[in-house]
Protein backbone atom coordinates (compact mmCIF):
# COMPACT_ATOMS: atom_id res chain seq x y z
CA UNK A 1 0.00 0.00 0.00
CA UNK A 2 1.61 3.47 -1.05
CA UNK A 3 0.74 6.13 1.55
CA UNK A 4 -1.54 9.06 0.72
CA UNK A 5 1.05 11.56 0.13
CA UNK A 6 2.44 8.98 -2.68
CA UNK A 7 -1.13 8.87 -4.12
CA UNK A 8 -1.53 12.53 -3.92
CA UNK A 9 1.82 12.75 -5.88
CA UNK A 10 0.46 10.36 -8.34
CA UNK A 11 -2.63 12.65 -8.83
CA UNK A 12 -0.88 15.70 -9.23
CA UNK A 13 1.78 14.06 -12.05
CA UNK A 14 -1.69 12.97 -14.16
CA UNK A 15 -2.80 16.16 -13.58
CA UNK A 16 0.90 17.87 -15.43
CA UNK A 17 0.33 15.41 -17.56
CA UNK A 18 -3.17 16.70 -18.87
CA UNK A 19 -2.06 20.26 -18.61
CA UNK A 20 0.53 19.12 -20.98
CA UNK A 21 -1.85 16.99 -23.25
CA UNK A 22 -5.04 19.43 -23.16
CA UNK A 23 -3.43 23.07 -22.44
CA UNK A 24 -4.67 24.97 -19.50
CA UNK A 25 -6.83 26.13 -18.80
CA UNK A 26 -9.64 24.03 -20.61
CA UNK A 27 -12.80 26.27 -21.45
CA UNK A 28 -15.45 22.80 -21.04
CA UNK A 29 -18.94 22.82 -19.79
CA UNK A 30 -20.50 21.56 -17.03
CA UNK A 31 -21.68 18.68 -19.60
CA UNK A 32 -18.51 18.41 -20.93
CA UNK A 33 -16.63 18.38 -17.41
CA UNK A 34 -19.12 15.39 -16.78
CA UNK A 35 -18.93 13.55 -19.92
CA UNK A 36 -15.04 13.30 -19.16
CA UNK A 37 -15.15 12.03 -16.17
CA UNK A 38 -17.43 9.21 -16.60
CA UNK A 39 -15.56 8.44 -19.30
CA UNK A 40 -12.55 7.92 -16.77
CA UNK A 41 -14.96 6.20 -14.85
CA UNK A 42 -15.89 3.91 -17.30
CA UNK A 43 -12.27 2.89 -17.76
CA UNK A 44 -11.81 2.38 -14.73
CA UNK A 45 -14.75 -0.11 -14.14
CA UNK A 46 -13.70 -1.92 -17.46
CA UNK A 47 -10.17 -2.19 -15.69
CA UNK A 48 -12.02 -3.58 -12.38
CA UNK A 49 -14.07 -5.96 -14.46
CA UNK A 50 -10.78 -7.11 -16.64
CA UNK A 51 -8.90 -7.72 -13.45
CA UNK A 52 -11.23 -9.55 -11.05
CA UNK A 53 -13.47 -11.23 -13.53
CA UNK A 54 -12.63 -11.11 -17.18
CA UNK A 55 -9.73 -11.40 -19.37
CA UNK A 56 -6.93 -10.26 -17.29
CA UNK A 57 -7.94 -12.13 -14.66
CA UNK A 58 -3.89 -12.58 -13.22
CA UNK A 59 -5.43 -9.92 -10.81
CA UNK A 60 -2.54 -7.43 -11.92
CA UNK A 61 -4.22 -4.10 -10.58
CA UNK A 62 -1.89 -1.70 -12.31
CA UNK A 63 -4.44 -0.90 -14.69
CA UNK A 64 -7.11 -0.27 -11.96
CA UNK A 65 -4.72 2.19 -10.37
CA UNK A 66 -3.84 3.70 -13.47
CA UNK A 67 -7.76 4.37 -14.08
CA UNK A 68 -7.87 5.38 -10.47
CA UNK A 69 -5.35 8.08 -10.46
CA UNK A 70 -7.02 9.07 -13.70
CA UNK A 71 -10.21 9.84 -12.49
CA UNK A 72 -8.83 11.15 -9.43
CA UNK A 73 -6.85 13.72 -12.17
CA UNK A 74 -10.03 14.69 -13.92
CA UNK A 75 -12.18 15.62 -10.48
CA UNK A 76 -9.03 18.05 -9.72
CA UNK A 77 -9.25 19.69 -12.90
CA UNK A 78 -12.67 20.68 -12.31
CA UNK A 79 -12.26 21.71 -8.55
CA UNK A 80 -9.32 23.61 -10.25
CA UNK A 81 -11.36 25.05 -13.01
CA UNK A 82 -14.43 25.84 -11.17
CA UNK A 83 -12.82 27.91 -8.34
CA UNK A 84 -10.61 29.46 -11.13
CA UNK A 85 -14.20 30.68 -12.75
CA UNK A 86 -15.22 31.91 -9.14
CA UNK A 87 -17.88 29.30 -9.43
CA UNK A 88 -18.32 26.71 -6.46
Amino acid sequence: MISKTEAIELVLYERSNQDRKWGYPQHNTPFEWMSILMEEVGELATAINDTFIGKDSEQDVSKILNEAIQVSAVALSIIEHYSNNGIS
